[in-house]
């Protein structure tokens, strides 16, 4: 008789422990999506305002690197109109006493080139010190350019002493 006392309890206790388990169960998934969901957005809280504060800390600085941006950009040419660039070779031809004659050349992109480019065959007369002066104001102006290919040869016309010389400039554009 003891063993039918006991029969419902135990049953009453499976019950209980199902309906426990079925409630819990679906609260504990909710507590575990819930704490992940609160630990995303923190993290996300977290960068926003490091980019925030990177932000506001750029607005501080950006006066004083705004001086270095502009000498920046004056490094690079317009690609559509190099006007002012060749207008700056023909000037410092003029100035070293050379005569220039500048070709526009089309090539495609190197891979290996960080900027887009725009490059020019330079054909020059006169005397080699000159020609050395002109290198050395091109090579030190705010532009930022590439010399290659180049060729020394006896000049067209029979002067005195002048060599003419042909090369490659490569100037990096906007």
């Amino acid at each position: 008789m003891i063993k039918n006392k006991n029969v419902p309890l135990i049953v009453l206790g499976i019950i209980a422990a199902l309906l426990a388990g079925c409630a819990v169960r679906p609260l504990f998934s909710s507590i575990k999506y819930n704490s992940e969901t609160f630990i995303s957005q923190r993290d996300s809280l977290t960068a926003l305002e490091k980019k925030s504060d990177n932000l506001k800390r750029f607005q501080s600085t950006y006066e004083i690197y705004q001086d270095n941006l502009k000498k920046m950009d004056e490094l690079f040419i317009g690609k559509e109109e190099p006007v002012e660039f060749i207008e700056f070779l023909e000037d410092e031809a003029g100035r070293s006493k050379l005569t220039i004659d500048l070709t526009p050349l089309t090539f495609k992109a190197v891979e290996e080139d960080v900027w887009p480019s725009t490059s020019f065959e330079v054909d020059m007369e006169g005397s080699f010190p000159n020609f050395l002066r002109f290198l050395d104001r091109i090579e030190s102006s705010s532009y930022l350019i590439v010399l290659s290919d180049f060729s020394l040869n006896k000049p067209t016309k029979n002067t005195n002493g002048d060599i003419a010389i042909s090369f490659r400039i490569k100037a990096y554009t906007r």
